[in-house]
């Protein structure tokens, strides 16, 4: 088997840690915390159904201690999780923490009004080192 990452996943997020099944990723948006999960399966996966058993009941398990953890770290009003993958298709899951006082709130960040302000390297190191703490 051979995972390969997405270029565009690759190039619009930072990784933060491996879990049993996904590579954690930071999205490079600091407007919203936005984790990405992506289970290390063939790129031919791009629905969740498409996972065995055992890997669709460990994808649960590393959104819910995502989401946990999130919660936790970000206080969010709420968090939005999807598996949208209309560009991207390689199976990929948005966990992103989301506040009354967001740009966008209360809708959907996949809309063109959405800002792209990216992290300084200092402000991303940071996160990413509190993160994988915290996703540990």
């Amino acid at each position: 088997m051979s995972f390969t990452l997405d270029y565009r996943l690759e190039n619009s997020s930072f990784k933060i840690i491996d879990l049993a099944l996904s590579e954690v990723r930071l999205k490079d948006n600091k407007d919203y915390p936005w984790i990405i999960l992506v289970p290390r399966v063939e790129n031919a996966i791009t629905e969740i159904f498409q996972l065995n058993e055992d890997q669709k009941i460990e994808l649960m398990k590393e959104i819910s201690h995502i989401s946990k953890c999130m919660e936790a770290y970000f206080k969010p009003d709420k968090l939005n999780i999807g598996a949208l993958g209309n560009i991207v298709s390689q199976l990929h899951i948005h966990v992103i923490a989301r506040f009354k006082s967001d740009l966008l709130w209360p809708h959907s960040l996949w809309q063109e009004k959405l800002t792209d302000e990216k992290y300084t390297d200092l402000e991303r190191e940071k996160l990413i080192n509190h993160l994988r703490v915290a996703f540990k």
